[in-house]
């Protein structure tokens, strides 16, 4: 469909200088095989008949010759080749414009039709992004249940669930978006972004578990850091800001 996008906007120009030429070509031979048919009466010229005898030249003057009327014969025939030339240039005229019209009319549905239906990477690549901003609002969220003081928030066991809410719906997201990944390196990157997920979310349940002493200082940020840098991968290399 790419292809129909790129030679879409050539085809309408083509199909309209296409149609001009064919409307010159059968104006230009109607009116020229007009002008010949009606040009080929006046050139027969009569010349008047020699008896064997020679006339004398009262009586030449007297009895006119009966071959000088004969020219006026072909007057009334010289209007039939006109008609005829009238009527075939009508319908040379209308077939021109018929087949401009279709021809146009196919290349504007073909256009339409290219532009209606986006490419399989086009929606990918929009799922991506929509899976970047749904990641981008959970690790700010993130970065704020780790601010020094915030466990000890009275909120901090409703912002933890919140955060574990939105954890499951961008992982499923991102499994998704793995299995319709359209290449290799897209499979990858989407990948990333799950591990760190993963890997991140498993090491502040485990900060705020029983276990909490097991975590080194600053694992959690540093796993963030991670996060917040696969997400970045989703996005178009002239669209990624780093963390």
């Amino acid at each position: 469909m790419l292809t129909v996008r790129r030679h879409g906007g050539r085809v309408v120009p083509l199909g309209a200088a296409l149609a001009i030429m064919l409307l010159a070509t059968g104006c230009g031979s109607g009116a020229v095989g007009g002008a010949i048919k009606s040009l080929a009466p006046s050139r027969s010229i009569s010349l008047p008949a020699r008896s064997a005898g020679a006339s004398p030249a009262g009586e030449a003057s007297e009895q006119p010759s009966p071959t000088a009327a004969a020219p006026a014969a072909p007057a009334q025939a010289s209007s039939t080749p006109a008609a005829g030339t009238g009527s075939g240039t009508a319908l040379t005229w209308f077939w021109a414009i018929l087949f401009a019209v279709i021809l146009i009319g196919l290349a504007a549905l073909i256009v339409r039709s290219g532009r209606r239906r986006p490419s399989a990477a086009d929606g990918w690549r929009s799922r991506a992004i929509d899976a970047y901003a749904q990641g981008s609002a959970l690790y700010d969220a993130m970065r704020l249940a780790e601010a020094p003081g915030a466990a000890a928030a009275p909120d901090a066991a409703e912002r933890w669930a919140d955060i574990q809410r939105r954890a499951d719906d961008l992982g499923r997201a991102l499994y998704a978006l793995r299995e319709a990944a359209p290449d290799e390196d897209a499979r990858a990157r989407v990948a990333d972004a799950l591990i760190s997920l993963q890997s991140a979310r498993t090491a502040m349940a485990a900060e705020r578990g029983p276990g909490a002493a097991t975590v080194p200082p600053g694992r959690v940020r540093s796993l963030l850091v991670s996060f917040g840098t696969a997400l970045q991968d989703l996005r178009p290399p002239g669209e990624r800001l780093p963390y």
